[in-house]
């Protein structure tokens, strides 16, 4: 039997143990994202709930949730996951299995785009400093959690993905695949098993064909290749490509992007734009040179300028413009990073807050010839500075 079969039948085995055992009643959450992982984890969940409805249907009393969010800005992975998701509820339906999709999204006033469109926050410039997962993930995630109060969480987590993931996997084990909270069903698959699962078995809804070619679309290469692959796989090869947020700005060169706008020309704008959007925050000139409190920092620091967030705006709103015209001319569905009027209403209103609340916010060209600067051991902390970045010739 192939190592990928040995391990799917033991996953199914955990799955069902853990499903059946009354000691632990409630409901259970399944995360899912629409990469390959969250698929393979979540497709075992499904084929161990279709076996015991064939032998003991008595037994699928416990109701599964499958979350998924909804961040605004995944154009790469999110559009293959909406057909999944489609896929699934037929699925669920025809086979009235007990499981329900929650699909969530942060708010408006918690959205990337107010974020820093209209508020002018700093852009994620690392993993460490990654504020928009939280927000835009793991918040309203967190709180659809809370709501269904799950006794188990399944997740696609696997140990060969990097040695960080390792020690964080271990430090939780209780159990070969459980965690107090956690199920985590291929846990042991490496790269090749999760390939493998999805090329032979595909999915109880479908085959893997455009999961595998989304990501040789973001690579350039065959996403089905089969290799061996283990420790920080996801540094190199291919079926490790990053799918996510389009104008992601953490990446130093996000040559996934790059790649899948190639196959997908209507996207080259966001790539364009996230280029552009990285250089803007460069710029110390768009910054204020103090924190929305007020708090003073030196020149080329602090929170984006108003009149900065509105060139931002104008540049998204072209992109956006671009988008709708290649989609078209492609056949494809544009997309918005604006996507709505209130998104679009309140961005504005955030702006003029500022102006009226938080003046020093306007324009950093205000600034003018000198600024202000913190001083250790000055008495009052702060002196005039002559600014060298000040253009002479306006």
């Amino acid at each position: 039997m192939d190592n990928y079969k040995m391990k799917s039948t033991a996953a199914i085995a955990a799955i069902l143990s853990a499903y059946t055992d009354e000691s632990e009643p409630g409901a259970w959450v399944a995360a899912y994202s629409g990469g390959k992982d969250s698929t393979v984890a979540f497709d075992l969940l499904v084929k161990a709930l279709l076996m015991l409805k064939r032998n003991n249907p008595a037994l699928l009393t416990r109701t599964v949730y499958l979350t998924t969010a909804n961040t605004g800005l995944d154009f790469v992975t999110d559009p293959l996951k909406q057909s999944e998701l489609a896929k699934i509820k037929a699925l669920v339906e025809r086979e009235e299995l007990p499981i329900e999709i929650v699909e969530v999204q942060a708010a408006h006033d918690n959205s990337f785009m107010f974020l820093t469109v209209g508020k002018g926050y700093p852009l994620p410039k690392s993993r460490m400093s990654r504020w928009c997962t939280g927000r835009l993930k793991i918040e309203p995630s967190q709180k659809a959690h809370k709501d269904i109060a799950p006794v188990l969480t399944l997740t696609g987590v696997r140990l060969s993905e990097s040695a960080e993931r390792r020690r964080n996997i271990e430090a939780r084990q209780e159990s070969e695949y459980r965690s107090n909270t956690e199920l985590m069903p291929i846990v042991n698959f490496t790269l090749d098993d999760v390939w493998s699962y999805l090329v032979r078995e595909g999915m109880a809804w479908g085959d893997a064909e455009e999961l595998g070619q989304l990501y040789k679309d973001a690579t350039g290469e065959c996403g089905l290749r089969q290799r061996k692959a283990g420790a920080d796989e996801k540094t190199d090869d291919p079926c490790g490509a990053r799918t996510g947020c389009i104008i992601c700005p953490v990446v130093k060169i996000d040559k996934s992007s790059q790649e899948f706008a190639k196959s997908h020309p209507w996207l080259q704008p966001y790539v364009d734009l996230r280029n552009l959007m990285i250089e803007m925050y460069k710029d110390p000139r768009n910054k204020a040179g103090r924190m929305r409190s007020g708090k003073v920092l030196e020149y080329g620091q602090g929170t984006f300028t108003i009149k900065a967030r509105m060139a931002l705006y104008e540049a998204v709103r072209q992109a956006e413009s671009d988008n709708e015209e290649l989609a078209l001319r492609y056949g494809a569905e544009p997309q918005k990073l604006i996507y709505s009027k209130e998104l679009d209403e309140l961005i504005q209103q955030q702006w003029q807050t500022d102006m009226d609340e938080h003046p020093w916010l306007e324009d950093a060209d205000e600034i003018g010839l000198f600024y202000e600067t913190k001083i250790k051991g000055l008495a009052n902390g702060y002196q005039l500075v002559w600014n060298i970045h000040y253009d002479m010739s306006k």
